[in-house]
């Protein structure tokens, strides 16, 4: 989870306090809920009980869940948005005369348009039909503008000329054909119409084949007459015949649009007729379609008794406008758009829906009514038909909201016409009532995903000023559910409502508007154009400008930070918003927001500002000439994991290709170029000091890309670099004319780039060094095909012939010829330049101060050239007449174990922040321990994972494990994606996972902390035995001190010895062991199995020297530390298949001998409360991690020339820490007080090197109690509040025998020693000897063999011993 969560989540339930306030749950019960969720909350475990590296980054190290790659999924828009220009109203009527095949009753329906025929001669009455017909289609189907063509009575050739006629002035557009057959015979089953002669004398038959051929499509067809469901069944017929005519001839005709995107609706079945009720209008249908309200309102009428005084009259004499929401009838107008659309949207597909309701208006006005329609005429017993085939909708729900609404109307409407102006109108409760029950829904929380029947009523509450901050609020926690809800909000048509609220100056709104659009763009970045069109990403520009807002928010931070990830999704991959962010002056806006303290924000604007510049030259040089990189270089020290990978993302988004001068550019734009190239190359040190530094695979992860970067866009000056490198190592022949300058490749930043790959290609971290490998790989391959490099070796050079096309092999052929290349046998030598990587970084001091010396207008510098980031010319690479010789043999440690203290030269370019990562000590003494003692290259320093070639820096056997447990390789195919096979370059994805944060809820509390959830109640489940198994324990208790462990509960066997560490579980029935090399074992110790069996992936040579669990409380991880300095960390341990790394990370940057060993152990301890693991070893320095933030929070200096032997803190504050030494010297020291007088009590008694120094609890839960014991068997138990001497010593084995283990428990006054001499001996701090346990006797008795570990277990009266010799665990209880 990233920073800022709780904020949001806080901030989401103030800001949505209105709409909560609105709930219709009864005080009582609202709070009995309270109450039970505060109860259910005090049962939370403490806060010191807290869980680490569990959040979002430790998943897959920041790779997107989902793909982003060019995601443009927009099936929300309307594309192929239509409109309806052209209308056919044909009205085939022949008033005074009935068709010849219908027989009507008497009396008889005769309205046409409201219209009675009679009451006019029949032409003027045609005429006044025809113009009412034109103005409902105007006014109730919303389309003024159409173009209307009436057809009286038409001839066949009327209908065939004007068809036409209005297709090719409709071009691809939609056409309307209206056709009123109420004078002419029913419609035939072959599909023909009927209309007139010219005489009027006979009726003549029009197929619909022919239609189809004049009027083309897209079409709308509207049939009002009886038997119109022949007319569809035919079309039907006639459809399937042209399409595949058409498909027969495509070549013909490329254009042909398919009949099957005409629409059509007719009044009734096949063998329907129209209902001939006196009381109703003969065009029912066409009423529906085209006057809804007043025929809704009329059917309703006459269905109430009730309202029996509610005339005809009065229903046409409402007051008001259709568009005038605020009149009665506006309001009754637009319930009914609403209630119609939210019935559509409910029954209907989604695709359907989208074409019918969304794509154009007088389609949805016309489907709309068709609902009406299709409920009225099925009471006449008449079944409206229409393609597409809709399913029934007349006995929906929602049509009783209908009819309550249309009678709060008609009972005031007596009143509204008798005295309009002194009758105060009663608007309906509709809408209000409709939020009211969204709320309800949204309150019992979505089940199964299933879409909340009242969301299109939600957008139309939009129009309205008087609803809609409460509707805006009550969207954005629907929203807030998940991607799918935003998709459905945006289905229903959501977007154009809320891209015009951008233009309300409303400041009530701006926050809710802001998390709206927030959701919006995480699921779908497809709006940027919109944003851009009406300057609506202004709006986002002046909330983060804005200082003094009219609205108080009180999380203001976290709305700016929604505002910051908003603009980058506007200016990602988009030059005309990053032009006009920059008139906008974003630059200056960005800068304000760096330094707050709200770690959300200062991320997000790194990426706003990342995507501002990003491959964008103009904004990139706006950028440098603003001093932005400067601001950004400090937060690479930030508290937060993901603050620090957004300043290193955003550096890395600075380094592009360098604009190439032209003839028209005077020298001031030339030294502008080179002080950018200096500011940038300055901003990637830092990058690369604070980066290989940092504790947190995510952001060394975009080092590396950064790196790539560098490399990529300076590809031969890396190569200098490398050749330059790997001849410091041998003296080899390197190509070129003249003499090299004094500022060679491997004095600028391309040098100090190539070390840093070369590091991280062994990073501790599996995926970070894959994609270091890959960079480097690359590098090398370049280097062997540019012939930089002359070697008189045979073996190179067919080397370098078998990689002229390095990228189309396979990897391994690649370490194969990387490997004949860097072989013992070459003139490389047998050193691989990834092991000596970084102790050239020394270098870079040197670098550093010619750089600062010449300056940017130097010749010499490195920037000189004038692409500085671009290709250089050949020569300028390979001009070499000196050769560098081979220098004195360099200290090579296996694992890089002393590369950091190197990038110490950097110090003189990079301005650290207070409290910086760099060790306290001299350059001078940190570099002189380089060329200290020489060891051979023989295989016990060779690296598990380092190259035996340039090619290959892993080794198959770790990458292997490894990829089945991380799948490393999907994470690195994530980042090569977008390259090709050749370029060096990697593509980031933090930007993609950073917009992940914004997809999940952010109102919602999550699941593991929601009362009533399965994950809360495992966990209060969790912790509510642990908690009892901790109350409980019998080693709390005064008698623990007479627990002898005399009884053998279990013997295990192992085929890897765990004879060096072992530790248990608290709660779990779990003991880690460690064999003697990088093996950890998982044990169930009461039933004697072994569970699992994972390797720690560390060098030969090397082995791990401490191991435990950290978040026992709830689900525990396992940390193992090595003699290399590496920590590691690991989840699900107990798993064979899913046992997988989660961070691991150098926890110690400088490896100093400083005693007469010559090196010790890495000692490390934990603290559960605080998260901080504590970490020594043969140093000067006591580095303290805090595991939450992934940095070194404090450097202690031991002052003592000694090898740390133990380390232990106390356990209830961890202030205090007391670290045992090889001479027996124990050192208390309080991290409260500055580093440098940390050291606050010395422990002298012991004359023998330290084995274990521990706390122990008293029964008052005090600890001022410190055990310790020397490996002469000596034991003191001392109160550190008198450390002149210690209260008693106990002498635990005899002359001669040494002590080889010993375990102090927490709680219980009880100690254990283990010696060479095969027993355990036990004793209380009293000094008496409890037990001591021997090899059992008798011939097939299990023996103890050599102790090498011991370990008490925290609450249960258990001892585990662990031997050298027969790679075996024997475990020990007092209970028979």
């Amino acid at each position: 989870m990233l920073p800022g969560t709780d904020a949001v989540r806080e901030a989401s339930s103030l800001s949505l306090g209105t709409a909560n306030a609105g709930a219709s749950a009864p005080r009582g019960q609202l709070q009995e809920s309270q109450d039970q969720q505060q109860s259910q909350l005090q049962q939370l475990p403490p806060p010191g009980l807290y869980s680490f590296l569990v959040d979002r980054r430790h998943d897959a190290c920041a790779i997107p869940i989902h793909s982003y790659a060019d995601d443009k999924s927009q099936d929300w828009r309307m594309r192929d948005r239509l409109k309806t220009v052209s209308v056919a109203l044909v009205l085939c009527l022949n008033i005074g005369i009935d068709p010849p095949d219908v027989l009507k009753t008497s009396p008889c329906a005769k309205l046409e348009c409201w219209v009675d025929p009679m009451s006019l001669p029949p032409q003027r009455a045609l005429e006044a039909i025809g113009k009412n017909l034109q103005q409902q289609y105007e006014g109730g189907v919303w389309q003024p503008r159409s173009r209307y063509k009436l057809m009286r009575d038409p001839s066949v050739e009327e209908t065939k000329k004007t068809c036409i006629s209005l297709r090719k002035n409709a071009k691809d557009e939609r056409i309307l054909f209206h056709y009123n057959g109420h004078g002419v015979p029913k419609p035939t089953r072959g599909g023909e119409i009927w209309v007139f002669n010219k005489s009027y004398t006979q009726y003549l038959p029009c197929s619909l084949y022919d239609i189809q051929s004049w009027l083309g499509s897209p079409c709308i067809y509207v049939f009002d007459c009886s038997n119109a469901g022949n007319i569809l069944q035919a079309f039907d017929r006639f459809a399937d015949q042209r399409d595949e005519e058409a498909a027969r001839k495509a070549d013909i005709d490329p254009g042909y649009v398919s009949m099957r995107e005409c629409i059509l609706l007719g009044a009734c079945g096949p063998n329907d007729t129209l209902p001939m009720n006196p009381d109703l209008p003969a065009d029912l249908f066409t009423c529906c379609l085209t006057t809804p309200i007043e025929i809704a309102l009329r059917w309703f009428v006459a269905q109430d008794p009730l309202l029996h005084d509610i005339t005809a009259d009065m229903i046409m004499k409402i007051p008001g406008q259709l568009s005038d929401r605020r009149t009665p009838l506006g309001e009754l107008n637009w319930i009914f758009t609403a209630i119609t659309d939210t019935i559509a949207w409910n029954v209907l597909p989604h695709d359907l829906f989208k074409k019918l309701f969304r794509q154009d208006l007088m389609v949805a006005a016309l489907f709309r009514n068709f609902l009406l329609a299709e409920r009225i005429m099925r009471f006449y017993h008449c079944t409206p038909m229409s393609f597409p085939v809709l399913p029934p909708t007349h006995q929906h729900p929602l049509w009783a909201s209908w009819d309550l609404a249309a009678e709060m109307c008609l009972y005031q409407l007596p009143e509204l016409l008798k005295t309009p102006s002194t009758t105060q109108y009663q608007h309906s409760a509709f809408f209000s009532e409709q939020l009211t029950a969204f709320e309800v829904w949204l309150s019992k929380g979505p089940i199964a995903k299933s879409r909340p029947e009242q969301l299109p009523i939600l957008l139309q509450v939009l129009l309205s000023q008087v609803h809609r901050l409460r509707a805006l609020m009550l969207l954005s926690r629907f929203l807030d559910l998940g991607p799918w809800s935003v998709k459905l909000a945006l289905s229903v048509g959501i977007f154009p409502y809320v891209l015009k609220l951008l233009q309300s100056p409303a400041p009530e709104l701006k926050p809710v508007l802001v998390f709206i659009w927030a959701k919006i763009l995480a699921l779908d970045s497809s709006c940027q154009n919109d944003l851009l069109k009406d300057n609506g990403f202004t709006y986002f520009i002046n909330i983060m400008t804005s200082v003094n807002s009219p609205v108080v928010i009180p999380n203001m931070s976290e709305h700016r930070a929604m505002c910051a990830f908003i603009l980058s999704v506007f200016c990602h991959r988009f030059v005309f918003a990053q032009e006009a962010c920059l008139k906008n002056d974003m630059l200056l806006t960005l800068s304000l927001h760096l330094t707050d303290s709200d770690s959300l924000l200062r991320q997000w604007t790194c990426i706003c500002l990342a995507k501002l510049v990003e491959d964008y030259a103009f904004g990139r040089e706006c950028c440098l000439r603003e001093g932005m990189q400067d601001r950004i270089v400090v937060l690479l020290a930030d508290v937060s994991a993901e603050v620090r990978a957004a300043a290193v993302f955003a550096i890395g988004c600075l380094v592009q290709q360098e604009s190439k001068s032209g003839s028209g550019e005077n020298e001031l734009s030339k030294e502008s170029l080179l002080n950018n190239t200096a500011a940038v190359n300055k901003a990637v040190c830092s990058v690369i000091v604070h980066g290989l530094a940092d504790a947190s695979p995510i952001v060394r992860k975009e080092v590396v890309i950064v790196l790539s970067r560098v490399v990529h866009f300076g590809l031969e000056m890396t190569i200098a670099a490398a050749a330059d490198f790997i001849a410091a190592e041998k003296p080899i022949q390197v190509v070129g004319e003249g003499s090299r300058p004094s500022d060679s490749s491997a004095d600028n930043v391309y040098s100090i780039a190539y070390k840093g790959l070369l590091a991280l290609s062994v990073d501790a971290f599996p995926l970070v060094a894959a994609l270091a490998k890959h960079v480097v790989d690359r590098v090398h391959a370049h280097l062997l095909m540019s012939q930089v490099i002359v070697s008189p070796s045979p073996r190179l050079a067919s080397g370098a012939a078998s990689t002229a096309a390095p990228m189309a092999v396979s990897g391994s052929a690649k370490r194969q010829s990387a490997a004949s290349i860097m072989s013992g046998n070459s003139s490389f030598g047998g050193v691989s330049p990834a092991t000596n990587a970084l102790n050239g970084i020394q270098n870079a001091r040197r670098s550093a101060s010619t750089y600062s010396e010449a300056g940017p207008g130097s010749s010499g510098a490195p920037g000189a050239s004038s692409n500085a980031y671009g290709s250089s010319p050949t020569s300028s690479i390979v001009s070499a007449a000196s050769v560098h010789n081979g220098s004195a043999a360099m200290k090579r440690n296996s694992s890089f174990a002393n590369p950091f203290k190197s990038l110490q030269g950097l110090a003189s370019l990079v301005a650290f922040p207070s409290g910086g990562l760099v060790p306290e000590r001299s350059l001078g003494s940190a570099a002189g321990n380089d060329s200290v003692g020489a060891s051979s290259a023989g295989a016990g320093d060779q690296m598990r994972g380092t190259p035996s070639g340039i090619g290959s820096l892993a080794d198959e056997g770790i990458i292997s494990f490894q990829l089945s447990k991380n799948d490393l390789a999907k994470g690195v195919s994530v980042h090569t994606s977008s390259t090709d096979d050749k370029t060096c370059l990697l593509r980031s994805c933090f930007y993609e996972w950073s917009l992940e944060y914004f997809r999940e809820p952010q109102m919602k509390v999550p699941e593991a902390d929601d009362p009533g959830s399965l994950q809360f109640n495992q966990r209060l489940w969790r912790h509510q035995q642990n908690e009892k198994s901790a109350t409980s324990s019998f080693l709390k208790s005064t008698d623990a001190s007479l627990l002898k462990f005399d009884h053998q509960v279990n013997f295990l066997h192992s085929d890897n010895n765990p004879g060096t560490h072992l530790y248990f579980h608290p709660f779990e029935p779990h003991l880690l062991g460690a064999d003697n090399a990088d093996g950890v074992i998982v044990y169930n110790w009461e039933e004697g199995v072994k569970i699992n069996w994972f390797s720690n992936s560390n060098p030969i040579g090397t082995r791990i020297t401490a191991l435990r669990f950290i978040n026992e409380n709830d689900i525990a991880l396992v940390v193992t530390g090595t003699d290399e300095g590496i920590v590691r960390i690991y989840k699900n341990y107990t798993s064979v298949e899913n046992c997988e790394i989660v961070s691991a990370w150098r926890a110690v940057n400088e490896h100093v001998p400083s005693g007469s060993r010559g090196s010790a152990d890495l000692i490390m301890d934990w603290h559960q409360h605080s998260g901080s693991l504590m970490v020594a070893g043969d140093l000067r320095m006591i580095h303290i991690w805090d595991v939450e933030r992934e940095l070194c929070v404090q450097n202690i200096g031991t002052k003592y020339h000694q090898a740390v032997t133990s380390l232990t803190a106390e356990k209830k504050d961890g202030n205090l820490m007391v670290v045992g030494y090889d001479d027996g010297v124990m050192n208390m020291y309080d991290k409260r007080v500055p580093s440098r007088e940390g050291l606050v009590q010395t422990f002298r008694e012991h004359k023998s090197r330290l084995l274990r120094c521990q706390f122990q609890n008293d029964l008052r839960g005090d600890c001022y109690t410190l055990v310790s014991g020397g490996v002469t068997g000596d034991v003191r138990v001392w109160d550190i509040r008198t450390p002149e001497r210690s209260l008693r010593a106990v002498n635990t084995v005899p002359a001669g025998v040494s002590m080889t283990a010993l375990a102090i428990h927490d709680d219980a006054p009880l100690f254990a020693c283990g010696t060479n001499a095969e027993y355990v001996r036990i004793f209380n701090i009293n000094g008496t000897n409890l037990n001591t346990i021997r090899h059992n006797e008798g011939f097939l008795a299990p023996r103890i063999g050599y102790v090498g570990c011991l370990a008490f277990h925290p609450y249960r009266d258990v001892l585990a011993a662990g031997t050298k010799q027969n790679a075996s665990l024997s475990l020990f209880s007092s209970q028979r």
